[in-house]
């Protein structure tokens, strides 16, 4: 396991675009530190310039470090987290635009798959990420539903096993009441 994780480092150090395997479907994504490869990834999924993408963190500490996480958010990440939960927050400064919502907010997770949290940690910055298919097209839930055609554009495809869910639950805390945006895998309830 150890020397697909380092292959997969090497692949988002220089600016590729990996395939991986999450806690709910297959993923594609690239480093956050890495503007060009961002770039990348919109044109490879034919995404909406406009269009957000979420940012898959390793812990809670990464997450209040990227965006400013209120109260209520905070106990959601302590509920939720590891787990098919995205919460969308006001975006520090710096993040790349391409990324980011209405308003300055950026989707932040930190998924419940230990491969991912692995690379993640030694990655040590946030997984620009969304799910692997071509916009428009089903989230995979297994590998072989992935897109020929997109894997062809990948620079790696990390193997493993996603935990076949559906997609994150996006949950937007920057509104009162918070709003869910997409419901998925996580069904939030009063507290």
């Amino acid at each position: 396991m150890e020397g697909k994780l380092v292959k997969a480092l090497a692949v988002l150090r220089k600016g590729g675009v990996l395939i991986f395997p999450t806690d709910t479907v297959w993923g594609i994504g690239v480093s956050l530190q890495r503007p060009e490869a961002i770039k990348k990834l919109y044109q490879i999924k034919k995404r909406e310039k406009n269009k957000p993408t979420a940012i898959l963190v390793k812990d809670k500490q990464m997450a209040c470090q990227l965006g400013e996480i209120n109260p209520q958010a905070k106990k959601l990440m302590a509920r939720y987290w590891p787990g098919g939960l995205t919460l969308v927050v006001k975006a520090k400064p710096g993040l790349p635009k391409e990324i980011l919502g209405p308003g300055g907010t950026v989707g932040l997770r930190q998924p419940d798959h230990q491969l991912i949290l692995k690379l993640l940690a030694k990655l040590d910055t946030g997984l620009v990420a969304t799910s692997a298919n071509f916009s428009g097209e089903a989230a995979p839930l297994d590998r072989k539903s992935i897109n020929q055609n997109l894997i062809a554009q990948a620079a790696m495809v990390l193997e493993g096993e996603a935990g076949a869910k559906p997609p994150s639950t996006v949950l937007d805390t920057t509104v009162t009441p918070f709003k869910v945006l997409r419901q998925g895998e996580v069904v939030l309830r009063e507290s």
